[in-house]
């Protein structure tokens, strides 16, 4: 990648963005989300849709989603990952099966799959914790071993972490059900054509911690390397340290500073899809230099296993975008699940037999 400075120490580099002011990112209100007011809404959707256009993150204040809410997930993130490694161990992702569970530090495939693997793929500098949608045993595709669809894997030293992730879970879903009216209104679209491809979605939610990077580390191993988020969009909370940053459209990093009390919103390849490339897919990043430690916790929206992907608008203008691991061209035409599955197959191992 072009455009990324860099910052030294020592005999040794890490990448750096350029500092930029906290309006450089979009702050976008979302009061008139709720006015009721068909005119104010369609004006809401014509600015994040322009947001998406130009930067394709931006922040979001007036949503509605209470500051407890968002405290007691990072009070738990912070409780999972203060665990012995055992405790996490035990439920770590390549024990369980659809891709659930603990995350450990530079954890990858060890299988990648495709030809940028070297230049790509490496261990990622954070651990994670992740579920998906919470399934009972007799749920029709858990019987039919549907990939990604199980129950998920619940820390037994910390038996509370069931009951606030799957209450966020549950707020953000319907939180997120609302935004997606809102993309499809700025794509010309009538307000519930996305909704659709959300019966049964696949959303996932995740808590990320992010130690600080060690200056004696060369810069091959990022907080998390550069990429593009898979499903239509994220709902991400991030701490005041930092570390996110953005590609912009002038192939240039720049960071997208924490703003209290906001979420920050980026688009994922579902949506480019959808939108035949109007709407882009950022490419982003992170690098916690800080000598802090970082947490974020990301909402993924994402559509059902089986809903088929493909433009649903026509762009006859599009443009050229980085290619990264993660990335789906605009021209194909495969299902969500295909998607996920070869994506989490590139960096991720699971249990043996089981997705």
């Amino acid at each position: 990648m072009t455009g990324a400075g860099r910052i030294t120490y020592g005999e040794t580099v890490l990448p750096v963005a350029k500092k930029v002011p906290l309006t450089h990112v979009p702050i976008i209100d979302l009061a008139p989300m709720y006015s009721g007011d068909a005119a104010a809404r369609r004006a809401l959707a014509d600015e994040i849709a322009q947001a998406c256009v130009d930067l394709g993150f931006f922040s979001i204040v007036n949503h509605r989603i209470p500051d407890a809410d968002v405290g007691a997930m990072f009070a738990a993130a912070e409780q999972f990952f203060a665990l012995p490694q055992a405790d996490m161990m035990a439920v770590e992702i390549s024990k369980a099966t659809h891709y659930r569970g603990y995350v450990p530090l530079k954890l990858m495939s060890q299988m990648p799959t495709f030809a940028a693997a070297q230049e790509e793929l490496k261990g990622n500098l954070y651990e994670a914790y992740q579920i998906h949608a919470e399934l009972p045993p007799d749920d029709p595709d858990v019987l039919a071993h549907k990939p990604l669809h199980a129950a998920n894997p619940w820390p037994a030293a910390l038996p509370g972490l069931r009951a606030v992730m799957l209450s966020y879970y549950a707020r953000l879903g319907a939180f997120a059900d609302e935004l997606l009216k809102l993309f499809a209104l700025g794509l010309d679209l009538p307000e519930m054509a996305l909704h659709r491809f959300f019966r049964k979605p696949m959303m996932q939610l995740r808590m990320i911690h992010y130690p600080p990077q060690d200056p004696a580390d060369p810069g091959q191993n990022m907080g998390l390397r550069p990429h593009t988020d898979s499903g239509a969009f994220t709902v991400l909370a991030q701490d005041a340290v930092g570390g996110l940053e953005v590609l912009t459209r002038s192939n240039e990093w720049i960071e997208v500073p924490p703003l209290a009390g906001s979420f920050v919103i980026n688009l994922g390849e579902m949506m480019k899809v959808w939108s035949d490339g109007t709407l882009l897919a950022t490419p982003h990043r992170v690098v916690n230099k800080y000598g802090k430690e970082r947490y974020s916790i990301p909402f993924f929206m994402t559509p059902d296993f089986d809903a088929l992907i493909e433009p649903l608008v026509h762009n006859p203008h599009k443009a050229d975008a980085p290619s990264f691991a993660t990335s789906v061209s605009a021209d194909e035409r495969r299902t969500c699940g295909e998607i996920l599955v070869r994506l989490y197959d590139r960096i991720w191992p699971t249990h043996a037999g089981a997705r």
